[in-house]
């Protein structure tokens, strides 16, 4: 479904998938420099940061909605279905967890959280859930797209039944979530097929139904105010996990829905803006947006050694925890842009089969 303006990219989720990576690296990279540098002054301001896989979620049910809805009730394009996935999706995954297993394998020190074992790097390789850490941490989300596109292939098989699968799974997770029959622990495996993010995806193909539907445009008139409401809603729950921890809302669970909620309230309002150029945008936002998966994927191994340069030398001397802080950030999202730009834009293209009159990018 192109957009208004005939480009294959919606900009301005794009700038929202910008900020939603920029918050996971500002969320994570605490855990390294507090380590090594101490605590920054305030301390965790953004501690909400990890609700950027959220903001994921729902971002991910509206673009397969969208991209692949003309592929619904055509077997023969399922194939391509899953060929699109996987170049989006493995590429880079395996770029990066290869080498970083392979690492923890031979020295098992640097990756002593792990406890890493070659059976359970081969799980990791076909993303299959299992106990414990995974090799690359950030990949459990990839457990849950995964779970995500095969009943959404079901969908395209058989319409009726693949929909009614998908409604039988959500309901599945909600009951679970309602009268929590696991615990929240998102690495628990069973948490990949009904765990409380799982909710997103529908969340994100209700965003996407209204947003081809006859109601948007009569929408558009309220979303100013009720991307005022989810914002002050998302102000509120950042500076509740600041002062408080994940506890603000009663558990995990309930403050998951609470973001899901907020991030798809303010996605459909994103959808309302006009998508033309913006160059100062494009130019920062947008890039990184285009760069999220990778800086998604590399920054925590980029901010485990930036720490250790940082510590070596004469560096410790002059380095506080406020300028660790801002340098590791720093380098992760400059190192994912780079990697994106050298890497990770070649291998799509060279992947990917030019066609005119494609689908909105996102994904």
């Amino acid at each position: 479904m192109p957009s208004a303006s005939g480009s294959r990219t919606i900009m301005s989720l794009q700038y929202g998938r910008g900020v939603a990576a920029l918050l996971v690296c500002l969320f994570h990279v605490y855990g390294f420099t507090e380590k090594y540098f101490g605590v920054t002054t305030g301390g965790r301001i953004f501690e909400g940061g990890h609700s950027g896989v959220e903001f994921f979620f729902v971002l991910s049910g509206f673009i397969i909605a969208t991209a692949h809805a003309r592929d619904i009730g055509q077997p023969h394009r399922i194939g391509t279905f899953f060929r699109k996935r996987a170049v989006r999706i493995l590429p880079m995954f395996y770029l990066t967890v290869v080498p970083l297993g392979l690492l923890f394998l031979a020295h098992p020190v640097y990756g002593a959280d792990r406890a890493l074992t070659l059976p359970k790097f081969i799980l990791d390789l076909l993303l299959i859930p299992r106990e414990g850490l995974l090799t690359l941490a950030p990949a459990w989300t990839l457990q849950h797209e995964f779970v995500f596109y095969l009943f959404f292939g079901l969908v395209i098989l058989r319409p009726a039944l693949g929909m009614g699968a998908f409604v039988a799974w959500q309901l599945a997770c909600l009951v679970t979530v309602a009268f929590r029959l696991v615990e929240p622990d998102y690495l628990m495996p069973i948490n990949k097929l009904l765990g409380v993010h799982n909710l997103g995806f529908a969340m994100g193909l209700g965003v996407a139904w209204l947003y081809r539907s006859a109601y948007f445009a009569r929408l558009t008139r309220v979303l100013p105010l009720l991307s005022a409401v989810a914002i002050a809603g998302l102000i509120a729950l950042f500076a509740g996990e600041w002062r408080s921890g994940s506890g603000i809302l009663g558990g995990p669970v309930p403050l998951t829905l609470a973001y899901l909620a907020c991030y798809a309230v303010l996605m459909t309002a994103l959808l309302a803006l006009p998508n033309r150029p913006r160059p100062r945008l494009d130019a920062t936002l947008g890039l990184l947006g285009a760069a999220s998966y990778v800086v998604y994927l590399i920054h925590e191994p980029v901010a485990s050694i930036a720490v250790k340069v940082l510590m070596a030398g004469p560096f410790k001397a002059y380095v506080g925890p406020n300028m660790a802080y801002i340098a590791t950030v720093a380098a992760a999202v400059a190192a994912g842009i780079i990697v994106h730009l050298f890497v990770e834009r070649p291998i799509t293209s060279l992947l990917t089969p030019k066609r005119r009159g494609d689908v909105p990018r996102g994904a």
